[in-house]
């Protein structure tokens, strides 16, 4: 073979490979455009579906929503636009018009103003936070949440979604929810008072007995009517409790407190309450709980009242078992654990998730005689609950129950409180005898009411003290002179001119900054004391009157040069 043959032979199979080589990169690139064919299909097809999605959305969307582009042009609207008045078709929306146009359909004066430049903002990067615009349209009144978001694209803003829910509906509901808790504040204040004028009569006409009779069964039926109006309040309380914790509006006031006399107040209560039972009251109280805490004393003794009388009332013969511990949580903080174990009647297995029920008293066929609206646990137990604590019980039917609860507090000092020193107190008759004199003392007494006058001026008797009284608001502005009065006690409710515009009245006349004016008053719901003291009262007594808060009261007020102790 020559060398030319030999050459041709190579070369032909050069040419061979090459065009082997490039056969295999046209099946190569054959794959390659079949696979590229099949992902533009299913991009498209991804699109397409987008689109539908997006277009269905628009189209059963229940609110109005507009997309604009970045100089707030129509992109899409949903199709809630056109169930309303409109002046765009969808086809114009769609190739593009100034928002401005389609949005006055909507909103027109300032409030169309206001949410253009909303929009500008939001195009300018600033967040736009959801508001609410009213709008009065065809005589109806509508509440409109306006929400403006951008649109982006690669961290720029290429347009805004324009969201619109109609409110009006909630809107209403929550001012008729509103409207229905005022009247029911309202209906709860009237109640209290109507109920508690008359109980400030009865209770001070018994006190005075008891205090002035020597007529031992005179004092003895007095004393009956005493303990009834005592159980009566308690009820009263325990409803006009349970509204406003229902309601969200349960006041807690916050103070330190010794943990010994705590403790010690609320077994001094029990012991006299089951002077008269074949009952043995035995107190465990850890001798390392922080001697001072800081929380609401009133509602933890009110828990404690509740768990205690509970078990006095259900237990016949046995012994009431009162114990208290506490467990550090942090540097701050303890935990107090309570039981109150009683060796009562007990309650049926059936019956322990009813207990704490809303106005329930289980076995009532057997507790029948047992008074009481079945409010007492249910308040206890959400009182441990807005104290960070939970309250349960463990019983066994006719032979007794353990209520228990542990609530959150913190510790004011950690110093351990050592061994009770218990007070134990021997009254046989709830007579209260004030601890000071004040016979120099010069005391107004404003009340509509002849009885209540009467009562409040016979409180201030043993005090020593001839109370001058105005039967009106008017009677006690044309009463009243500059620095004549060391306390004016002014009843609220009063016809013509009541409690509260009085004292306003006399805070405008020379000296009236100054005087001290104590509203007397039915109203006792929750957080009562703290709205009369902003409305520019000193201080706060509810009827019936408690002969303790009215020494508390001419302590804290009347000028110490004319206070004698007792």
């Amino acid at each position: 073979m020559t060398d030319e043959e030999k050459r041709l032979t190579i070369e032909n199979k050069r040419l061979a490979r090459e065009v082997k080589r490039l056969k295999k990169d046209n099946d190569i690139l054959r794959v390659a455009n079949e696979q590229s064919a099949n992902t533009q299909a299913y991009f498209q097809r991804s699109l397409t579906k987008q689109a539908s999605y997006i277009t269905e959305f628009l189209r059963s969307a229940p609110y109005f929503m507009l997309i604009t582009d970045d100089r707030l042009r129509t992109v899409m609207v949903s199709d809630q636009y056109f169930k309303y008045p409109h002046s765009l078709t969808k086809e114009e929306v769609l190739q593009g018009v100034d928002a401005k146009r389609l949005l006055s359909d909507f909103f027109y004066g300032p409030a169309l103003s206001i949410l253009l430049e909303k929009c500008r903002l939001c195009l300018a990067g600033k967040e736009i936070k959801p508001y609410m615009q009213y709008l009065i349209k065809d005589g109806r009144r509508f509440a409109i949440e306006v929400n403006i978001r951008p649109m982006m694209e690669d961290s720029k803003i290429t347009g805004l979604s324009i969201l619109q829910l109609d409110m009006t509906e909630i809107v209403s509901n929550m001012e008729q929810a509103r409207a229905a808790d005022r009247a029911k504040s309202n209906f709860l204040a009237n109640m209290s008072h109507e109920i508690r004028t008359p109980m400030n009569v009865i209770t001070g006409m018994s006190e005075f007995i008891l205090r002035d009779s020597h007529d031992e069964e005179a004092k003895k039926h007095a004393s009956s009517i005493k303990a009834a109006s005592k159980s009566l309040l308690s009820i009263i309380n325990d409803i006009l409790d349970f509204s406003k914790i229902e309601s969200g509006k349960m006041d807690f006031v916050n103070d330190p407190f010794m943990t010994s006399s705590m403790i010690n107040d609320v077994a001094t209560m029990m012991r006299i309450r089951i002077q008269d039972k074949p009952l043995e009251f035995r107190l465990e109280a850890d001798e390392d709980i922080p001697v001072m805490l800081f929380g609401d004393e009133g509602r933890i003794k009110q828990i404690l009242i509740n768990l205690m009388t509970n078990a006095i009332k259900f237990t016949k013969k046995g012994y009431i078992r009162w114990s208290v511990r506490s467990v550090k949580v942090d540097d701050g903080h303890c935990r107090l654990f309570v039981e109150v174990e009683d060796t009562g009647i007990g309650i049926k297995h059936e019956n322990i998730e009813k207990i704490f029920s809303d106005f329930t008293q289980v076995d009532t066929k057997r507790n029948r005689s047992e008074e009481g609206t079945g409010l007492g646990l249910a308040i206890s137990q959400r009182l441990a609950e807005q104290m960070e604590g939970k309250l349960g019980v463990k019983s066994v039917y006719g032979k007794g129950s353990t209520f228990f609860f542990d609530i959150l507090v913190r510790v004011e000092d950690w110093t351990p409180m050592g061994k009770l020193n218990e007070v134990h107190s021997e009254q046989t008759a709830d007579i209260y005898r004030p601890s000071i004199v004040a016979k120099d003392a010069r005391i107004l007494v404003v009340d509509d009411n002849e009885m209540n006058l009467e009562v409040t001026a016979g409180i201030l008797e043993p005090y020593g003290i001839e109370a001058a009284c105005a039967d009106s608001g008017e009677k006690a502005l044309e009463m009243y002179e500059p620095d004549k009065y060391d306390l004016i006690f002014m009843d609220h409710m009063m016809p013509v001119m009541d409690g509260v515009e009085t004292m306003k009245k006399i805070r405008k006349l020379p000296g009236g900054k100054d005087a001290v004016i104590i509203v007397l008053t039915a109203n006792a719901l929750s957080g009562a004391a703290v709205e009369y003291k902003k409305m520019g009262f000193q201080d706060f007594l509810a009827k019936p009157l408690d002969p303790k808060n009215m020494d508390r009261i001419m302590r804290a007020y009347l000028p110490p040069e004319k206070i004698i102790e007792s």
